[in-house]
């Protein structure tokens, strides 16, 4: 991976940090070369759980788009489960 890309992978986390918002801790950023394509994985913790999701794009700036969609659905996700499991 370049200098360029490291940088960017950065910025992705980031940016994913203000996606989930307050509350959720951001642990790490993944980046997977697949045979053509490229698979963002971040794993967070939100209270005592930790949580990943992931995306898959054609280059690195699709997967971020991807992962940026599909760490707003778990957000929302997981802010409904919370509502729902209080005692």
């Amino acid at each position: 991976m370049s200098e360029a890309e490291d940088r960017y992978l950065a910025q992705i986390g980031d940016d994913c940090e203000a996606v989930l918002g307050p509350g959720i801790e951001l642990l790490a950023m993944e980046r997977q070369e697949r045979d053509n394509a490229v698979r963002l994985v971040a794993r967070y913790r939100l209270g005592d759980r930790v949580w990943e999701s992931a995306a898959v794009g054609d280059n690195l700036v699709a997967a971020h788009a991807a992962l940026r969609v599909r760490l707003l659905v778990d957000r929302i996700r997981l802010g409904f489960m919370s509502y729902v499991d209080r005692p």
